[in-house]
């Protein structure tokens, strides 16, 4: 009766060993797949860019570029806050304000969902992916980036354009791509 019973126990515990391992597995293949899915958007994103079809511009603070309280156009290209108006723009966006993306050539964008997509979230707050550097990746600095803390940088933007209203164009981001640390004043 011992014998029997042990082995029973020994059955058992195969048995909970396999089912187990099938959601390790899947784990695993999940991890796999992001991924993949990383380093075939790694790839998109160098061949788009080789061809100059991603888009460089300097995030804005929507308030800060409509109100009148801070004159871009007269703000040289990549420096488009002094530092006192830097905080303002970053406090108002933290607070929900929208962020735009304009280029050199002073066409704006407006970050947006994908297309068809009817529900959307605050895109200040939404995690794209961002494209990092090997030296970056060996740091383990974030793989994603929202828009917020980016207010004031020129990031790179693998996306879609739409045609948008007015000269604001609407831009639904895959992923950006940007120099320095995420959050200024942090790392390196």
């Amino acid at each position: 009766m011992k014998y029997v019973k042990i082995a029973l126990y020994c059955l058992l515990a195969v048995f909970i060993m396999a089912r187990a391992c099938p959601a390790q597995e899947q784990e695993k293949s999940n991890s796999q797949k992001r991924a993949e899915r990383i380093m075939a958007l790694e790839e998109r994103f160098a061949a788009a860019s080789q061809e100059g079809k991603t888009i460089k511009g300097v995030l804005i603070e929507g308030n800060s570029l409509f109100n009148g309280t801070v004159d871009i156009r007269t703000k040289p290209y990549g420096k488009p806050y002094t530092e006192a108006e830097l905080k303002n723009a970053l406090r108002s966006a933290e607070r929900n304000s929208k962020v735009f993306l304009i280029t050199k050539d002073g066409t704006l964008y407006y970050p947006t969902v994908k297309q068809g997509e009817a529900d959307s979230e605050s895109m200040g707050g939404y995690r794209f992916e961002r494209m990092i550097s090997y030296d970056q990746k060996d740091r383990k600095v974030l793989p994603w980036a929202t828009l917020t803390p980016l207010v004031g940088r020129e990031i790179e933007v693998l996306g879609i354009v739409y045609p948008g209203y007015g000269c604001v164009k609407g831009l639904y981001i895959e992923a950006v791509k940007f120099e320095g640390e995420y959050i200024r004043g942090q790392g390196k």
